[in-house]
């Protein structure tokens, strides 16, 4: 699956606004950034995940319709 930049970058955003969180003004250690990469990787794995099982479950629900 992948992943849109640009509507990453606007939930980030929206997100930090909403707590009152200048970005612009953020400073991460190497090791914050890599636990940070690390975070989204396994967000990104679980959807995808659950967005192949949501796909074999709408083929079964085709399938029973048929018969």
């Amino acid at each position: 699956m992948q992943q849109n930049p640009k509507l990453t970058q606007m939930l980030v955003k929206r997100l930090l606004k909403k707590h009152g969180i200048d970005h612009s003004k953020i400073e991460l250690s190497d090791e914050e950034k890599e636990e940070l990469k690390e975070v989204v990787s396994s967000m990104q794995d679980s959807v995808e995940q659950f967005l192949a099982g949501e796909q074999f479950s709408d083929k079964e629900d085709e399938e029973e319709k048929e018969s």
